[in-house]
């Protein structure tokens, strides 16, 4: 009786740490802003994400998300301790793509789109490897 006792104790505990686990994949919400039509050369007209990000470890993987085409993707440095300069990435549906960032640094993803619509456009990446917080 001890051990079944003490088997279903065991079976309840590493049921319980399965379901604690962190969850570090998120969807990251872009809005493209109605009437967004110049041509995106700079990674300053890119448009940003209101989430922040901050990698788990070194690399961070990205996958399109709903509504997101091909375009380039890009980080734009928030809080960091290094300053690098994070080039443009292509991204294209069903191909993540793996960027090295900075451990513990914070971000906002960027993707290079317009929109020639009176309407906003909401797209969304997929993150893995993260934290997420809104500024």
């Amino acid at each position: 009786m001890k051990k079944l006792i003490a088997l279903v104790l065991a079976l309840i505990c590493v049921l319980g740490l399965v379901g604690c686990g962190k969850n570090d994949t998120y969807k990251i919400r872009i809005t493209v802003p109605a009437g967004s039509t110049e041509e995106i050369i700079y990674q300053e007209d890119f448009v940003y994400s209101d989430e922040e990000i901050s990698p788990k470890g070194n690399t961070i993987t990205i996958s399109s998300g709903e509504g997101l085409g091909d375009t380039e993707v890009v980080l734009k440095p928030i809080e960091v301790k290094e300053e690098n300069a994070y080039e443009p990435t292509y991204l294209t549906p069903g191909m993540p793509v793996e960027m090295d960032v900075e451990k513990g640094a914070w971000f906002k993803i960027g993707v290079n789109m317009q929109n020639p619509t009176d309407t906003d456009i909401v797209v969304y990446v997929e993150v893995k490897g993260v934290e997420v917080r809104i500024e």
